[in-house]
């Protein structure tokens, strides 16, 4: 089946329902996929109600019906059959109302995210074009490019005068100084979560009282390019898409403060903002800074840390922080392959966030997945990212597990 009659089909079944309980993933295309249906289904007239959740697993799937899952669900076998669901990720569950890409042969990893899926979805609903925009944020925040459906979805919003693009310094901030002070991809050693620091580069930018582009955008390359991975380098300056009908205009800017904002417990506030309501644009700009600052403070510890064992699990002191310091410590840190972040939470598990380079040529998603499996917990993810709960007591265990199946 093709995904667009998938999408038809999924907007009937929600078009036949007196209300919906949306559920929706925390970081920035989870929150922009639910966004994206809850504004389809307040213009059908639909009522619906949208929480965010961290993870789930078959253990904490809410009884509230019809549900809708937005980037989440596909990896659980052993949902209930009339569970909606919008996902990009590898499908396991098998019911009748999954849209995802996978189905039909578009790769989940690249070419269309959670965001996207839902904007085929919404627009089977009615006119729901403006909504374009939002699915850069899942682009952006998932790593994906503008190929295949993302690139479909993003040609035709530039066409209907929804987004603009232009070139320029793309890393997250409202002022020069702040995206440097605030950079992570790449992480500039000394500089980045130093204010004054960020300030003397602009200084040596600046000639005759105006910022020189070309010289800043030099002197951070220089600057980062002895140390991180090359790739990494190409988050400093690229196409600024332009968002024209959102409230932040930025979509760099938007993906990093919805993502930051979900992930810090924050989610009510980054999907008013998807939802286009400026009241908490400030509130939300400086919960996005803190939690930034706080990451740069955790990835300097780790930089200051005696642990000589990269491959081991680090250890990381806040659970808002683990997929976010896992993406900075890969994409900083050439040799670090596969990267084990972890978080022993309340309940005696830990979560973990796991990079890898792909060299192996095994699908992390999948790996993590059985072998969290085989220790009684649960994980899923994409080609390169994935992420896992397991017993702490296994810990140890399960990542020498992960190291040993990507080191093969």
């Amino acid at each position: 089946m093709s995904i667009e009659t998938a999408a038809k089909d999924l907007a009937y079944e929600l078009s036949r329902q007196s209300s919906v309980e949306i559920l929706c993933h925390h970081d920035a295309d989870g929150i922009a996929a639910g966004s994206i249906m809850a504004m389809a289904l307040y213009r059908a007239g639909i009522p619906f109600r949208l929480r965010i959740t961290h993870r789930l697993s078959e253990d904490n799937i809410p009884k509230t019906r019809p549900l809708l899952l937005c980037d989440l669900g596909a990896g659980l076998a052993r949902l209930p059959e009339e569970t909606m669901v919008i996902d990009h990720h590898l499908p396991y569950f098998e019911g009748p109302h999954h849209v995802n890409p996978r189905h039909d042969g578009i790769d989940g990893d690249t070419d269309l995210c959670a965001a996207g899926t839902a904007y085929l979805v919404a627009n089977a609903l009615g006119d729901n074009r403006d909504l374009a925009g939002l699915t850069l944020l899942g682009v952006i925040g998932d790593g994906q490019t503008l190929t295949g459906k993302n690139q479909d979805i993003y040609l035709g919003a530039l066409g209907n005068g929804i987004i603009s693009k232009k070139r320029g310094i793309i890393l997250p901030g409202r002022t020069p100084a702040e995206q440097i002070e605030l950079s992570t991809e790449p992480f500039l050693y000394g500089i980045s979560g130093s204010k004054e620091e960020s300030l003397n580069i602009i200084r040596t930018s600046t000639i005759d009282d105006t910022l020189q582009g070309d010289i800043l955008c030099s002197l951070l390359v220089l600057q980062a390019a002895e140390r991180c991975r090359p790739e990494t380098l190409d988050s400093i300056w690229g196409d600024m898409w332009m968002l024209e009908r959102e409230v932040i205009e930025h979509a760099h800017n938007m993906a990093f403060i919805v993502d930051s904002c979900g992930k810090a417990g924050h989610g009510s506030i980054a999907v008013s903002l998807c939802l286009r309501s400026s009241k908490l644009t400030e509130k939300a700009y400086e919960i996005a800074r803190t939690h930034r600052l706080a990451l740069i403070q955790e990835m300097n510890q780790f930089l200051a840390s005696s642990q000589d064992d990269k491959k081991g699990p680090i250890m990381c002191s806040d659970q808002h922080l683990t997929s976010d310091l896992a993406d900075t410590v890969f994409r900083n840190i050439p040799d670090s392959s596969p990267v084990i972040i972890a978080v022993q939470k309340n309940d005696g598990t830990c979560s973990c966030s796991i990079r890898t380079d792909g060299r192996s040529g095994k699908y992390a998603g999948e790996i993590v997945r059985q072998l969290a499996l085989e220790y009684g917990g649960y994980g899923g993810g994409h080609q390169n990212r994935a992420g896992a709960t397991v017993a702490c007591e296994y810990l140890d265990t399960f990542s020498s597990k992960v190291v040993e199946a990507f080191s093969s």
